[in-house]
């Protein structure tokens, strides 16, 4: 443990390879950035990954609580205090699979039994939760210069306990030592999301029967339904642990590629596209959905990547890009990702930002090889999972932002009218309200629809990212969710 272990800037690079994700492009760890400080870093002993696993194995709880806090957050001023734990969390011992977690309490005092706990999943596939913990809805905010941060005025976490995890394995700081420990299907991604999710209510047991909630964007569509139902199904043994579903929230998420794969009229509505232009879309979004039938997968997303994506065709050609001449389709009034999206990558490449937060030497993956094995699994559905969750009363949130173009709102509008529950008719045919979040405001937050226990909120002036377009809509919105305060 005494030797040093130089970290190889082309080790990284080896990692960076051809994209094959529905929805990753705007959560990539810029290679640039990301691994900026890399050719610096050297690891010590001092510089381990942090294991939990073990001490939870052997009761160990105390102690791993206490290594896991994370002290002395590099760029954080002492009268900005902000306490929280972080580590790894092994789901798989045979092929080494660990999963990385960070947890904040609630910032604005003590935990109690009705502190709701929010586990956060980014989507891509392959995406790592730290975008979200930074640039949209946790505590953090990485300045320009990459080494300060200030905290976010609209944090989740004001009144509730967030936790982030980077997952399937591989995605971010997670990791396996097998290619066989690679998640295949969401079936793969629930097992080994429960696996870390008991393992985290057993070791932080003051959160042990308090409300849980699933929440989520973008490709997380399939995440959040995946580990809900999950739940649901093993509610026996998630009580165990301490896991009290209390209900799953949504953004912009891709659940079932069938029903939303709608672009060429979403796009012709937008100004996007022309007459022509819009036909031929409509017929290859046809031919998509005939392969979805067949259950050709690969062949439905590789349709759906020539149309929007171009992340493997030649030259990164897409018929979007041509013939909107526009690089960005999370929100239609944005040429490009904004800056600041980027900046927490080269915050975590720092050396004391990888020592405070206990991932030591571990590579922060940019997510290509989560992708290349769930490949075939884009453009199945997990709208079965849905109706389930739906048909159990559990509680659900879905919203879109009104500029998002990749999974736009019209498209999320298809996939919830044709969801089979007992309440769907209810659903179909309910009033949309305004939604302001104080009735004194002048301006409109978005609009709401719900029927039972289903919740659905177009939010305007916003796009794919919510929390980041409309931080204090999308605090106001989750709160009442959670809370049970009327939407709106």
């Amino acid at each position: 443990m005494g030797k040093y272990i130089l970290i190889s800037v082309l080790s990284v690079l080896a990692l960076v390879g051809p994209s094959v994700a529905f929805l990753r492009k705007i959560y990539n760890p810029s290679t640039e950035l990301a691994n900026s400080n890399l050719h610096k870093f050297v690891a010590g002993q001092d510089d381990e990954p942090l294991f939990l696993t073990p001490y939870i194995e052997q009761g160990k709880l105390d102690e791993a609580r206490n290594l896991s806090l994370v002290r002395n957050l590099p760029g954080l001023s002492s009268s900005e205090s902000v306490k929280s734990y972080s580590g790894y969390l092994t789901v798989n011992k045979k092929y080494n699979s660990n999963i990385f977690f960070w947890l904040f309490p609630p910032m604005n005092g003590k935990v109690t039994k009705e502190t709701p706990i929010l586990l956060w999943l980014q989507g891509g596939p392959g995406a790592s939760s730290m975008y979200a913990l930074f640039v949209e809805n946790g505590p953090l905010v990485v300045s320009k210069d990459m080494k300060h941060l200030s905290l976010r005025n609209y944090s989740w976490n004001h009144e509730f306990a967030m936790v982030y995890v980077d997952q399937p394995v591989g995605t971010g700081f997670s990791f396996t030592d097998n290619d066989a420990g690679y998640a295949k299907n969401q079936n793969d991604v629930a097992r080994d999301l429960f696996e870390a999710l008991k393992q985290l209510f057993t070791l932080y047991n003051e959160y042990h029967g308090n409300p849980f909630f699933v929440t989520g964007e973008s490709y997380a569509g399939k995440y959040v339904p995946a580990i809900t139902h999950k739940i649901h199904v093993e509610n026996e043994e998630a009580k165990k642990h301490g896991i009290n579903l209390a209900g799953m929230a949504i953004g912009d998420g891709l659940c079932d590629p069938i029903s939303m794969f709608d672009y060429g009229d979403l796009l012709y509505q937008m100004g996007l596209l022309d007459g022509p232009q819009r036909e031929f879309f409509l017929g290859e979004q046809e031919r998509a959905r005939s392969f979805i039938r067949e259950r050709n997968f690969e062949k439905a997303f590789r349709v759906f990547d020539e149309l929007l994506n171009g992340d493997l065709t030649p030259n990164g050609f897409s018929y979007y890009r041509n013939w909107t001449g526009l690089q960005n389709y999370f929100n239609i009034l944005v040429d490009n990702s904004p800056e600041d999206n980027n900046y927490y990558n080269g915050y975590l490449a720092l050396k004391e930002t990888r020592t405070a937060i206990h991932v030591g030497n571990r590579q922060y993956n940019n997510g290509t090889t989560v992708e290349s094995h769930l490949v075939n699994d884009v453009m199945d559905s997990v709208r079965p999972w849905v109706e389930d969750i739906l048909n159990a009363n559990i509680r659900s949130l879905f919203y879109s932002g009104q500029l998002d173009v990749i999974v736009g709102a019209p498209l999320t509008e298809n996939f919830l009218r044709q969801v089979v529950w007992k309440h769907r008719h209810e659903y179909v045919h309910a009033k949309r309200y305004i939604y302001k979040v104080d009735p004194k405001d002048s301006v409109v937050a978005g609009y709401v629809r719900h029927a039972g226990n289903l919740i659905y909120a177009l939010i305007r002036n916003a796009g794919h990212m919510v929390p980041y377009d409309q931080p204090r809509v999308a605090y106001d919105m989750i709160h009442r969710f959670v809370k049970q305060r009327a939407l709106p």
